[in-house]
């Protein structure tokens, strides 16, 4: 059993412990930690999850949950990921990137020479975020400049892929107190009829769109799905827990990202498959936390 306390990170960059309603200041209480004191991390975007707050614990000595800030940061990047388990003999999605400042140099002169040279359809991303927010996919060149414009809100690096026709599935890798990775069976994403990627809508809103877990992938595609993951997680970095999204094309796996801090409510994702892979949500979290009990951050 774990006595567990409530930490708060509020809008202006305080630390609050306490419950969500009656939070209090604390403004030490991170500091100082005593040494059987373990960090769940549970932040999602920007410095929560590409190794920020990673790197500040293991400064102060802190032991915590995850993925160490190397990694969170390889994988907050969805070109730095590619590149990494590309390097280790995983499939990975062409991609062109484009810098801001290369765009907005001269945006109709660059998003004219992208369109003479794209076989639509593409998909349009910021290199870094999730939930699908900022992907586009576009049939022509004026859809093509409107994404990029939307997603250079959300990031000075946008990637411009070919549209991957395959079935979209997510594996979690994860591991206990004996720090070995397990990979689960796979989830299978099922789309509305007519839509061509799954997004933030489609996730959070209910509009539509649903996962299978367990998915019945036959081999040799769950062997090969398997294997791919886990040259992924180990190139990544990955400690304790992730969730790995590929594409089956023709039986074979292509990496489209990873997430290294995966939502971690009951009803998630991760938890879902993991559950289905024989590990309660209980059992899950109680392994993460004793496998964190085992780092030396001091």
């Amino acid at each position: 059993m774990h006595d567990v306390i409530s930490i708060t990170i509020d809008p202006v960059g305080r630390w609050l412990a306490g419950n969500s309603d009656h939070p209090g200041p604390a403004p030490s209480s991170v500091i100082d930690l005593q040494p059987e004191d373990i960090v769940f991390p549970v932040l999602h975007g920007g410095w929560g999850e590409n190794g920020g707050l990673q790197r500040e614990l293991h400064h102060r000595g802190i032991r915590y949950v995850g993925c160490d800030s190397a990694a969170c940061e390889i994988g907050m990047s969805k070109r730095a990921t590619a590149r990494t388990a590309a390097q280790h003999g995983v499939r990975t999605i062409p991609t062109r990137i484009i810098r801001r400042h290369e765009y907005f140099a001269d945006v109709g002169l660059v998003a004219s020479a992208l369109a003479r040279a794209a076989s639509f359809p593409l998909v349009v991303k910021p290199d870094s975020g999730g939930s699908s927010v900022g992907v586009y996919v576009v049939h022509n060149g004026r859809e093509m400049r409107n994404a990029l414009n939307a997603a250079f809100e959300l990031d000075d690096v946008v990637l411009l892929q070919p549209l991957i026709v395959g079935a979209e599935v997510s594996v979690g890798v994860w591991s206990g107190a004996d720090g070995v990775l397990r990979v689960s069976g796979a989830s299978l994403l099922h789309l509305p009829s007519g839509v061509d990627a799954f997004s933030y809508e489609h996730k959070y809103a209910g509009a539509g769109g649903w996962l299978e877990i367990p998915a019945a992938i036959c081999e040799p595609a769950s062997t090969k799905l398997t294997d791919a993951a886990l040259r992924t997680a180990r190139a990544v970095g990955v400690v304790g827990l992730s969730r790995i999204d590929f594409f089956l094309v023709d039986d074979q796996p292509v990496l489209n990202e990873i997430n290294t801090l995966p939502g971690l409510r009951r009803e998630s994702h991760f938890p879902r498959l993991i559950a289905a892979a024989g590990t309660s949500y209980d059992d899950l979290l109680a392994g993460l936390v004793e496998q964190a009990m085992t780092r030396n951050e001091r």
